[in-house]
């Protein structure tokens, strides 16, 4: 566990994009799952939603639902997305802390 958290640490700048990047995708699926449920159009299934939201995209994808009002009436997502978010909020918490 040592070693992938040192090897995590030592290319940060990376990890951060990507992070980053993961949660602006998980954003936009929301906010195009929205729209397009506006439109009668076909829709993102939920399950890519959510599947996208746990590649550490969880923050993006509340922040998708806070803004865009989407998803906010369902259990599914009002349990998992902030307990998806917690979680990954610890893994970065103890990637970065582990010695």
């Amino acid at each position: 566990m040592k070693t992938i958290c040192h090897f995590i640490r030592s290319r940060s700048e990376i990890f951060l994009v990507l992070f980053l990047l993961s949660n602006l995708i998980s954003f936009a699926l929301f906010h195009s799952d929205k729209k397009k449920a506006e439109k009668h159009a076909f829709r993102i299934p939920e399950s890519n939603l959510l599947g996208f939201s746990a590649l550490f995209g969880a923050l993006g994808g509340i922040l998708g639902m806070i803004i865009c009002h989407h998803k906010t009436k369902k259990p599914k997502f009002l349990i998992l997305m902030p307990l998806m978010a917690a979680i990954q909020i610890a893994l970065i918490i103890m990637i970065f802390t582990i010695g």
